[in-house]
C-alpha cells in the first residue's frame, strides 16, 4: 500500500499578513520620524555684490548678508543652500524668486502690493544711503546743502534704477527727474565709472556698496552733508516653498540673535567709515 504524505499544519495567512503590515508600518514610521528631523532648506542666491554677498574661495560665500543669513538659518534650524545663477540686475531677482529659482532676496523693503506674492521677515539690518562726490571735484559742490540746492544749481546726480533711496531724496525725486538731472546707473561699479567719466557730478547709493566699489576701483569719494538716511530692511521670502511657520521661525531667530548681540557683532565688522572722505584703501 502506498504511503500517504504527512499532513502539515494549515498556513495562518491572517497571522502572516498581520506581521507583514506591522513591519511595514514600523518602517514607515521610522522614515517619517527621520524626515521630521531633517532641517528645512533655504536656498539663497550667490551674488557678486560686495560687501554684502560675493563668492569666496572654492564654494565659500562671503559678505555681510551672507554671514547674517548663515547665523539666522543656524538659529532657526534651516539648512542654507547657496544657488549660483548668471548675474542679473537686481530688479530681475523679484521675478526669479516668484519663478522658484531660490527662496530669499536680501535687503528688501516691504511693499504692500507684493504681500500676496512674497513674505517679509522682521528687519535684520539697516540700509544706509548717502550722496558722494569725487574726492577731486568742483569747489562749488561744497556749497550744496540739500537736494533743493542740487536742483537750483542744476547739478547732475547719478542714481540706481531702484526706489527707496531715503525720504529726503524721494521727496525731491520727481522734480530732479523732470529737470533732467537724474542719470541712471545699473550697478554701483558702473555708477562710479560713470562718475569718473563725468557723466554727473554726484552719486547716490548704498553707502557700504559705494565705499567698497570706491576702494576696489581706487577712486576716492567724499560724502556730502545731505541725503544720508538709514532705513530697516528685511529678507523677502518665497511663498512657494516657505509658509507662515517658516517666517515665524526666522523672525524668532532674528529676535534671539539680536537679544544676544550676535547680529550686531557681525554688522560691526562691516561698519561704515566715519563721514568724510571714503578712502581708496581700507581704513
Amino acid at each position: 500500500m502506498p504511503t500517504l504524505p504527512k499532513l502539515t499544519a494549515p498556513v495562518d495567512l491572517g497571522r502572516r499578513l498581520a506581521v507583514f503590515w506591522l513591519g511595514a508600518l514600523g518602517a514607515m514610521g521610522t522614515r517619517s520620524a527621520f524626515a521630521a528631523t531633517e532641517p528645512r532648506v533655504l536656498r539663497a542666491l550667490v551674488e557678486s555684490w560686495p560687501p554684502y554677498v560675493y563668492p569666496g574661495k572654492g564654494n565659500e560665500v562671503r559678505g555681510l548678508d551672507a554671514e547674517l543669513l548663515q547665523a539666522i538659518c543656524q538659529q532657526a534650524g534651516f539648512k542654507l543652500v547657496w544657488v549660483r545663477t548668471p548675474q542679473a540686475r537686481r530688479r530681475r531677482r523679484f521675478q526669479e524668486l516668484l519663478d522658484d529659482r531660490f527662496d530669499v532676496v536680501f535687503s528688501a523693503t516691504p511693499i504692500a502690493r507684493d504681500i500676496d506674492s512674497v513674505q517679509y521677515t522682521r528687519p535684520y539690518r539697516q540700509e544706509v544711503m548717502m550722496v558722494a562726490a569725487p574726492a577731486v571735484h568742483d569747489a562749488a559742490l561744497d556749497e550744496l546743502r540739500s537736494f533743493e540746492d542740487v536742483l537750483d544749481r542744476r547739478v547732475r546726480l547719478l542714481c540706481p534704477d531702484v526706489g527707496g533711496l531715503g525720504k529726503e531724496f524721494e521727496a525731491s525725486r520727481a522734480q530732479l527727474e523732470s529737470a533732467g538731472l537724474l542719470v541712471r546707473y545699473p550697478t554701483t561699479r558702473q555708477g562710479i565709472d560713470m562718475l569718473r567719466a563725468e557723466r554727473a557730478q554726484l552719486i547716490i547709493g548704498d553707502s557700504r556698496d559705494l565705499q567698497e566699489q570706491s576702494r576696489l576701483l581706487a577712486f576716492p569719494l567724499v560724502q556730502q552733508p545731505y541725503g544720508l538716511s538709514a532705513e530697516p530692511v528685511s529678507l523677502m521670502l518665497s511663498r512657494r516653498r516657505l509658509n507662515a511657520a517658516d517666517v515665524e521661525a526666522i523672525d524668532q531667530a532674528i529676535e534671539e540673535l539680536e537679544r544676544r548681540g550676535v547680529l550686531r557683532a557681525i554688522r560691526d565688522r562691516y561698519a561704515l567709515v566715519p563721514p568724510g572722505t571714503v578712502p581708496a584703501t581700507p581704513p
